[in-house]
């Protein structure tokens, strides 16, 4: 996965106001995004510190994304007893560069399973409703944001809304959906996003995805809402 939604302008900012302060203890509580320098730092993707420190990589990455507004003691706790400094910043852009680049080409290489993966039933589902509609769409379509190509379920140009449809009740899963939907909108401004998910897909789970306009299960889920002549 790359580094984060942040840029390099971003990171600067970021760095300098902490440049000066040498506690990471102190560094992660004045701000728990700041996560992310040290983790830059140290040259770990999120999938490799996820194993140095004990927790997810949604986890981490919802701390460097400002969502959670604290680090609990026990995760605390490991990452000071995994650094012992603030890295440079020159450390850190550097750390930067290499890892977006790992994670650019392996999103590349997921794109195009992506555009070429047989429909899950849920899928053939939702096409079969857009069909007897008559509203057109684009199948496993691919679009280039800051994190990279991100290719959907089903995109309809016309009425700009974007379809992504999933079986899963990963939170994690859940989670990449609900980020990946953030960059979509920050990079198309005026589309509508919609997910459709399993019916019995509890509250807290749904609460993950809240980066899309709607949630929906596959059951209740009407195209007509969201399309006119």
């Amino acid at each position: 996965m790359p580094p984060n939604k942040v840029g390099l302008s971003e990171i600067k900012t970021m760095y300098s106001r902490i440049k000066d302060k040498i506690d990471i203890k102190q560094i992660l509580q004045q701000d728990p995004r700041n996560l992310l320098l040290i983790r830059l730092g140290m040259g770990y993707s999120l999938m490799r510190f996820q194993d140095i420190v004990g927790t997810s990589y949604a986890n981490i990455s919802e701390i460097e994304r400002g969502k959670r507004k604290s680090i609990t003691p026990p995760l605390l706790n490991k990452i000071i007893n995994s650094v012992d400094h603030l890295p440079s910043i020159d450390k850190i852009m550097e750390n930067y560069k290499k890892i977006t680049e790992l994670s650019k080409g392996g999103q590349t290489q997921a794109v195009k399973r992506a555009e070429k993966a047989d429909l899950t039933p849920e899928e053939k589902l939702i096409q079969d409703r857009l069909k007897k509609n008559k509203i057109e769409f684009q199948l496993h379509k691919t679009f280039i944001t800051d994190i990279g190509p991100v290719n959907v379920d089903f995109y309809l140009p016309i009425h700009k809304v974007i379809i992504e449809v999933t079986r899963s009740e990963r939170r994690q899963k859940l989670e990449s959906m609900s980020y990946r939907a953030l960059k979509l909108k920050n990079r198309l401004k005026d589309v509508t996003l919609i997910c459709v998910i399993p019916d019995k897909l509890t509250k807290n789970l749904k609460k993950r995805l809240d980066d899309f306009d709607y949630v929906f299960g596959l059951s209740k889920f009407n195209i007509n809402i969201f399309v006119s002549s």
